[in-house]
Formats: structure tokens, sequence, C-alpha cells
């Protein structure tokens, strides 16, 4: 609870009128990227476990640090650090991950807006490397706003390689210039996942939090619940 205040005292805070590339979804990106010239720091919370029943002694903790920087009105760039604990296990560096993503047009110029992300992720040693590839299209009806993410993950690691395909859909509605609330699944070939998510703040401090259980059956070893939280500072 105490924790709970002391990000809400912050946020007030920190509160203004414009907005930048602050996360209304969890785990859909939105049509949206860093202005030119402008930086985030962006800190993720993902706790996943394997049993949504007896969370305690199934649960792994990652923690992902972000810097996005914003090149031009079509263009930004961000790298990132992760962090992982197992079960029973010590916090470990996991490797790290480079992002950019393009914006094509204005907003409103097709019918669904929309922007392409590539990402590449690699461990400390280089054993494994993923090449992420995501179509972003975005529509907003009034206060209403519908985010698709259809994308695919290229996994190496060693002699093998693998095509996943997957999915992220997210459904939210805006309530006043602060608040969004909304709805989100994603998937892939261990399993599908909704919940909710609720976002708070603006252009200098915003804070989104979500949490999703799976719809159906999982891969063995796959999570069955997840919650995630991601706070973003604009410098």
């Amino acid at each position: 609870m105490k924790l709970l205040c002391t990000i809400a005292v912050f946020m007030l805070i920190f509160i203004t009128e414009s907005f930048c590339d602050q996360r209304n979804f969890i785990w859909t990106y939105e049509y949206m990227i860093m202005d030119t010239s402008a930086a985030e720091i962006e800190q993720y919370t993902t706790l996943s476990s394997t049993d949504a029943d007896k969370m305690e002694g199934t649960t792994s903790t990652e923690l992902n640090f972000e810097v996005e920087v914003g090149m031009n009105k079509h263009y930004d760039f961000a790298i990132y650090q992760n962090f992982k604990q197992t079960p029973d296990g010590s916090l470990k560096y996991s490797g790290f991950k480079l992002r950019t993503r393009y914006l094509f047009g204005e907003k409103n110029k097709y019918f669904m807006d929309p922007l392409l992300y590539l990402e590449y992720k690699g461990k400390p040693d280089f054993s494994e490397h993923g090449i992420e590839m995501k179509l972003i299209l975005e529509k907003d009806f009034g206060n209403f706003r519908l985010s698709l993410n259809p994308y695919f993950e290229y996994e190496i690691a060693k002699d093998e390689s693998e095509f996943v395909p997957k999915y992220a859909i997210g459904l939210g509605y805006r309530l006043g210039r602060l608040f969004h609330v909304g709805i989100e699944s994603k998937g892939d070939k261990k399993g599908s996942y909704i919940g909710p998510t609720i976002a708070h703040g603006s252009h200098r401090f915003w804070i989104a939090l979500g949490a999703l259980k799976n719809i159906g059956a999982v891969s063995e070893g796959a999570s069955e619940f997840q919650l995630r939280m991601i706070i973003g500072l604009h410098l």
C-alpha cells in the first residue's frame, strides 16, 4: 500500500497537458513514436506464474530498462537492458534488445494508421539471437482505440532456428485527459491470454498496469498468469 501511494504522489507531481510516447496498453503497441530529439526512460516489471492458482514458488520476475530517442518525425530508436529472476534463483542479467520503429504517413491518412516495428534480441554471450518484426495498426473511434499487432519472431540458437507467429490486440477507452482503460489479448504457439489494462499520466510521467490470464490450455512450462507494470519518464 505504501508503494502504491508513493507512485500516486509522483504521478501527480509530474502530470502535464501534453502527450508523447505514453503507453496506454501493456502488450500491444500503438501508432506513436518519440518526438524528434526527445528521449524517455521506461522501466518494465513483469511477473509470470506457471500456476495461476499457486503463485508462490512458481513466479518468475523480469526487469527491463529502456532508453528511447526520437530521431526524426517518422523514426525512433531504443536500447533495452534485461534482467530475470527465476522462482528459486537470483536476479541475473539476461541480455539486451535494440529496437526501432518507423511511422508511415500521418494520423488518419489511411483506414488504419500503420507503423513498422523491428527488434533484435541478444544474449550476453551472443549464443542466442532473436529478430522480431511487428506491423502495428491502429484506428481511433472518438475516445475508443483499437490496436492490432500481427508479428513474428525468428529465433536462432546454435544450429537451430525457429519461426514463431504471434499476435497482440488492444481495445481501449480514454476517460478524460489522464486515464485510459482497456482489454488486451495476446498469443503464440504456447497459448493465448486475455486481461484488463489501465494507464494514467501524461507526457512527463506515466504509468500503466495490466494482467493476463490464459485462455484454455498452455504449453508445458508456459505461464498461466502475467502481471506487468510500465513506468515512463520523459527527459
